[in-house]
């Protein structure tokens, strides 16, 4: 399913404070992706894919289409708690370049973490923080490609992305 979004820098809705389990979900992403992986290692076929196991809970994954050229990725399909942490429609309605829907501030993340993918046949983990209004906005994310069919130079990326927010406390003495 694919849900709504809410931007990062309207606060901390779908993004509940010191949420633990952010960082386990991205475990759980990968150790999905990794019982679906081709024989040799490599990324897995969509038709072998077997996505039964999220029982139709997306969360904060997300699946997004790509060629090697990332400018054009769009997601495909979204969770809901994903949407609202990115101010996105709860579902995706349209095929709509991703970097023209999430925060600009997440923009390279999502475009490193695609080509990432695209590149190597391993996880492509990230985690970091921006700082945004007073706050900091703490993220992790993980990005995992699985082929569409052999031939294509179309990909899908199967990925978890959070955040959280923080108080930002200024460390200078006066």
């Amino acid at each position: 399913m694919l849900e709504g979004q809410q931007s990062p820098e309207h606060g901390s809705i779908g993004a509940p404070q010191g949420r633990p389990n952010e960082r386990r979900d991205v475990q759980r992403t990968i150790n999905l992706w990794q019982r679906n992986a081709s024989e040799d290692g490599g990324a897995p076929l969509l038709t072998s894919f077997d996505f039964s196991a999220m029982k139709g809970d997306w969360g904060n994954r997300f699946l997004i289409c790509s060629d090697r050229s990332v400018e054009n990725a769009a997601f495909v399909l979204y969770g809901m708690n994903f949407a609202e942490l990115l101010d996105l429609p709860h579902k995706v309605t349209a095929i709509v370049p991703l970097v023209q829907q999430i925060p600009e501030r997440y923009g390279p993340v999502f475009a490193d973490g695609c080509i990432k993918a695209l590149t190597e046949p391993a996880p492509a983990r990230f985690s970091g923080s921006f700082s945004h209004e007073f706050k900091n906005e703490l993220y992790r994310a993980v990005f995992l490609p699985i082929r569409m069919h052999p031939n294509w130079s179309k990909w899908l990326i199967f990925g978890s992305f959070n955040y959280r927010m923080v108080l930002s406390v200024d460390q200078k003495v006066h």
